[in-house]
């Protein structure tokens, strides 16, 4: 109970430091409207072209989809491993690598503090506007509603394991900026960023779903129709993945931790 109470209480420190400085939602937000604007336009010309529809999903399903994973990435998890690289070059790592207070657990909710308030602003406004425009998608709420927000919340602990890794790896390579590109870059393609997963060829959508990269962002696919078919599976996905990372985790960073201690940390 005490670590959930402490880790609500980092959280809400960089979620209030965050909420004073307005320049990041401002960015957040012309990020956002400018992505939408540039990705809805473009579809809307090529569902009028295919008739409406693309492998049997509409133009308003396929929107719903795209604008909850550029929601998700308002989060910024990927930033994690940056920070910790930065840490790690600087030498403040050392002065909490070794306290009794969990270092990967800082790191965690300093991230989760810094993206959320922008993450429930945009999101928030940005589903009014959704409905106003686009309309609603047809959903079973009663599994829409549960399930996106347990993968959503599986989706985060797992991109958080897995960029908190990457992250770790600093302590071993002087620069893990190429490691990240290339895992941010499955991330994003297997997330849905550059084309929706309802438009992907067969072998594409099962590397995205058997895939931690595309795990991370199995949120974005509660709108379709096939989720009711598939969210248990999906779910079990996550929950492995979680386990498989986790416990990489817990290597990395116990091997990192005697790193430092070896180089006088």
């Amino acid at each position: 109970m005490k670590k959930i109470k402490f880790a609500f209480t980092v959280i809400k420190i960089f979620m209030k430091n965050q909420m004073q400085d307005r320049t990041n939602l401002i960015l957040d937000v012309f990020n956002m409207v400018s992505r939408c604007l540039i990705v809805f336009l473009l579809y809307a010309y090529i569902f009028k072209l295919q008739g409406g529809s693309i492998n049997g999903v509409d133009y308003k399903t396929t929107m719903w989809s795209m604008f909850i994973y550029f929601c998700i990435m308002i989060l910024n998890i990927r930033r994690l491993d940056n920070v910790i690289m930065t840490e790690v070059k600087s030498g403040n790592v050392e002065m909490f690598i070794n306290k009794p207070t969990n270092y990967l657990t800082i790191s965690f909710m300093k991230v989760i503090g810094q993206g959320i308030f922008s993450f429930l602003f945009i999101s928030i406004l940005g589903s009014i506007i959704m409905v106003l425009s686009v309309g609603i998608p047809n959903l079973n709420l009663s599994v829409f509603i549960p399930t996106f927000i347990i993968t959503l919340f599986l989706g985060q602990i797992l991109g958080l394991l897995i960029y908190g890794i990457i992250g770790l790896m600093a302590f071993f390579i002087q620069d893990i900026r190429p490691i990240h590109w290339i895992v941010d870059k499955f991330v994003m393609i297997l997330g849905g960023s550059y084309l929706p997963i309802s438009m992907f060829p067969n072998f594409m959508k099962i590397i995205a779903y058997a895939s931690p990269f595309g795990a991370i962002n199995f949120a974005s696919s509660t709108v379709y129709d096939s989720w009711n078919n598939e969210f248990i599976m999906r779910i079990a996905l996550q929950l492995l993945w979680i386990g498989i990372f986790g416990i990489l985790m817990h290597y990395v960073y116990k091997k990192s931790k005697e790193k430092a201690m070896i180089n006088g940390g």
